[in-house]
């Protein structure tokens, strides 16, 4: 099934720091400040951006606190850094099952949908050596609004001494930093997506448009601060649909059926009032969300994100499609 492209979601995402921000370039330099953001050449000069990595990892992050303060007394979310225990990263325990069923000369057994449907939420949304992500996001260029002189301003930094509370002596430095105001945009797609995938990415625009997360190097002096917003947001169906609601979104799930080897729900929908515009574009069916269509849809999906987590089966424990192989 995820061989084929059954659904997606695609949209903007504004970003506007509302204080200094600084994503180290990590090179070292031999004048100038310590520290300095990372650029990229653009438009035939050398400009400011947001890498896409650095805004996957910040969602990500941001999910799996989510996920796990809505269950805290089980492992739902994995601990992409460990190599072993109870919750130790998802490609780390599937590469020994799958050992395991080579020395037992069942190394077919452990299939891509065997691998999704073991995976912990985090992994189903942003990819496991295993299979490829639900999601993509793009590197955040300047808008063109924002195009002019470079907007970065200098600032200065001093170690503070532990002991005394006062500067610790010769540990001033430098610092870089896109400067509060400056506007930056990304792109951001979801390919084959089960509702609460939807949800979860929702989630966090909701809580960039609250300015609750922040970005980069510093969060905790200051820096980093940032506003994001979403203004419209396009779903597409592809191939047949039938009986499909003009306001209503099919997940991963509903396509599925009663085929359950991925570890989806068969009532994998999201039925959003008001309605979206809907119109036809090739072989794609395209509900375009604006206004009070996105407000609900926000809603509705958030909804079915703490629903679904809440009923995820905890990570490692026996799932039907996946017993007897992990």
């Amino acid at each position: 099934m995820l061989k084929r492209l059954v659904n997606e979601a695609l949209f903007s995402l504004t970003i506007t720091t509302t204080g200094p921000l600084l994503i180290k370039s990590g090179y070292a330099t031999l004048t100038g400040p310590d520290m300095t953001p990372v650029l990229t050449y653009r438009n035939g000069r050398a400009e400011v951006f947001i890498p896409g990595s650095s805004l996957k990892g910040v969602v990500r992050s941001h999910i799996e606190k989510v996920a796990r303060t809505l269950r805290p007394n089980d492992i739902v979310i994995a601990d992409p850094f460990k190599r072993e225990g109870p919750d130790q990263a998802v490609s780390s325990w599937l590469q020994e099952r799958k050992d395991e069923l080579k020395a037992q000369g069942r190394e077919e057994a452990l299939t891509n949908a065997a691998a999704y449907a073991a995976s912990d939420p985090a992994a189903r949304l942003f990819g496991s050596t295993f299979y490829h992500g639900r999601i993509s996001i793009g590197d955040a260029y300047l808008t063109p609004a924002t195009q002019g002189p470079t907007p970065t301003e200098q600032r200065d930094g001093v170690g503070i001494d532990r002991l005394t509370g006062g500067a610790y002596p010769k540990a001033k430095f430098e610092l870089e930093v896109v400067t509060a105001g400056t506007i930056f945009c990304t792109d951001i797609l979801l390919r084959n997506f089960e509702c609460w995938q939807l949800g979860a990415l929702l989630l966090v625009v909701q809580d960039f448009e609250d300015e609750l997360i922040r970005i980069g190097s510093g969060g905790s002096r200051g820096l980093g601060a940032v506003r994001g917003s979403v203004s419209t947001i396009r779903t597409h169906h592809l191939g047949p649909t039938p009986a499909r609601d003009p306001a209503t979104i099919w997940g991963l799930g509903k396509f599925m059926g009663t085929d359950r080897s991925y570890g989806t729900w068969p009532d994998d929908t999201l039925e959003v009032t008001p309605p979206p515009t809907s119109k036809q574009h090739g072989i794609r069916s395209v509900q375009i969300w604006e206004e009070a269509s996105l407000a609900a849809l926000k809603k509705a999906a958030i909804s079915e994100f703490v629903r679904r987590i809440e009923q995820f089966p905890a990570y490692k424990q026996p799932r039907p499609s996946i017993r007897g192989i992990l």
